[in-house]
């Protein structure tokens, strides 16, 4: 049986039946008009953890990809980003729906599609966000172990930032914003402080631009693991649209939201990730550039040097706190995926109850605070490291299911548009064709680095200490992989064993 003969084109629109009227009446509401475009925003920049990303992904992106001209490769990301940034945007305003991902993929290319892609991007956001959390029970282990004089459990910890944020995710989602934006304040100054001190420190010598943004040095070395690097510190920018339904007027707010998400962490990235090249990679560092970029503490080391030792110690929490953030973005996101699922009749009905008085997916943000805590205590128990290993292989799966997932909307933007020529004249052949094509080329280009490089996003080697493509490897790709499949493999089946069902999923992509 052919994947055509199992389930019908999208555009064979099922007529309204009961049954539909009645899902829709008993199942609550999320809040409309709560959040502006500077709280979706700060969600989204939450997520992207800049303070991680400049203490850990940046000196690994120097160190193994492109040296001195690593920050180039945040631009490069940032314009493909952007580009997809803005076929997206035109797809969400001709889109209904709160599932992002789920929604445009299942629209414009098929509904198996879609739900395949919901499921690859629940596996994506859960990984990432487990990860993080136990790197963040580490740095917290980490950082006490001075002051205790022993070290405590780093699973102990993670499962009270996963407790934290499960309270924070089950109340109202202004709540979570107002934590978020003060978070996010923090490592935003901290960056910028840190710029300014190494700037003004290396000014009256001259700043060399070109060892950095010249194509030569921008493309030397290792390209494509620069750029697998680079996009990996983006992961969780798309999310604008998963807070579509409590945005204020969403179809200005929430494309809004991610322009300046893209642009902001692309240049504050750049940016930052200059003022470390200017810092260690110069002949005026006058140190073992190696030997601080391979330090874990890299960020701590330059702060101490061209700020002072309190400033050290002021980064180091705030790295922590950037990791917070960023469990709790990202608890969020999976929160609402699973209440946008389950209101296309995707997943259990019970997931899409919103609370009358909190405003909240409740039901959602329980079941993620418990499948996130649940595989918490299955690594601790399997006795896995937090940081070479959970973290190191959870966060290289999401970025490869990340960027499968750009690729899949990009090509549905496009599809979509060329398919309706109201809709193409309405957006403009710029946002409907141009844009995400061209963003598409890019992120495919992308993708096959990821693949390619996949060993040096989770740090397996082999005999001779070299990144290959082992057990460990083809375990997290085919889980990527078995994710994608399970979604559309679900959706034959409900389509041939509950028609109902299949025509909910179907309604709620037509929207």
């Amino acid at each position: 049986m052919t994947a055509q003969t199992c389930i019908p084109a999208l555009d064979s629109r099922p007529r309204h039946d009961a049954i539909s009227e009645q899902n829709v009446s008993a199942r609550s509401h999320m809040p409309t008009g709560t959040l502006g475009t500077p709280a979706i925003t700060m969600m989204v920049v939450a997520a992207a953890a800049p303070l991680t990303v400049l203490s850990g992904g940046t000196p690994l992106g120097i160190l193994n990809g492109t040296g001195a001209g690593f920050p180039a490769s945040f631009l490069i990301v940032g314009v493909a980003l952007l580009l997809f940034s803005i076929g997206f945007a035109a797809m969400t305003r001709r889109v209904g729906g709160s599932g992002a991902f789920f929604n445009a993929i299942g629209h414009g290319l098929h509904p198996a599609l879609g739900l395949g892609s919901s499921m690859l991007a629940l596996f994506t956001y859960a990984t990432i966000q487990v990860g993080i959390c136990c790197f963040l029970g580490m740095q917290i282990t980490v950082c006490l172990e001075p002051l205790l004089g022993t070290a405590t459990p780093w699973w102990a910890w993670s499962l009270a930032a996963i407790a934290i944020t499960g309270i924070l995710g089950y109340r109202n989602i202004a709540m979570s914003a107002g934590v978020l934006n003060v978070l996010i304040a923090g490592e935003i100054g901290v960056a910028l402080v840190l710029c300014v001190a190494v700037f003004a420190h290396h000014a009256p010598t001259g700043i060399d631009f070109a060892s950095t943004f010249a194509p030569s040095a921008a493309f030397s070395g290792a390209p494509g693991v620069a750029v697998i690097f680079a996009i990996a510190s983006f992961v969780g920018f798309e999310s604008t649209a998963i807070y579509r339904s409590e945005a204020r007027d969403p179809d200005v707010t929430v494309p809004r939201a991610t322009y300046v998400a893209v642009v902001f962490v692309a240049l504050l990235y750049t940016a930052s990730s200059f003022a470390i090249v200017t810092a260690w990679c110069t002949a005026a560092a006058n140190t073992d550039t190696t030997a601080v970029l391979s330090a874990g503490n890299m960020l701590q080391i330059t702060a101490e040097r061209y700020v002072g030792g309190w400033f050290s110690t002021i980064v180091s929490v705030l790295i922590v706190t950037s990791l917070f953030a960023a469990v709790l973005s990202f608890h969020n996101v999976l929160a609402r995926y699973l209440q946008s699922m389950a209101d296309a009749r995707a997943l259990p009905s019970a997931l899409g109850r919103v609370s009358a008085r909190r405003g909240s997916p409740t039901v959602a943000s329980l079941t993620t605070t418990v499948i996130s805590a649940t595989i918490v205590v299955a690594v601790a128990v399997a006795g896995l490291d937090p940081f070479t290993q959970v973290f190191s292989w959870f966060s290289g799966v999401a970025v490869l299911g990340f960027v499968t997932l750009l690729v899949l909307t990009c090509v549905a933007v496009v599809v979509t548009f060329a398919r309706r020529a109201d809709l193409r004249v309405a957006e403009g052949p710029w946002r409907a064709i141009i844009a995400p094509a061209a963003g598409a080329v890019l992120l495919i280009a992308i993708l096959a680095c990821s693949l390619m490089y996949f060993p040096h996003l989770v740090g397996e080697l082999d005999a001779t200490g070299t990144p290959a493509f082992g057990p460990i490897c083809a375990v997290l790709v085919a889980c990527a992989a078995g994710a994608l499949i399970a979604g559309v493999v679900e959706a034959c089946i409900m389509r041939r064993a509950n028609t109902r069902a299949y025509r909910e999923l179907e309604r709620a992509l037509a929207r």
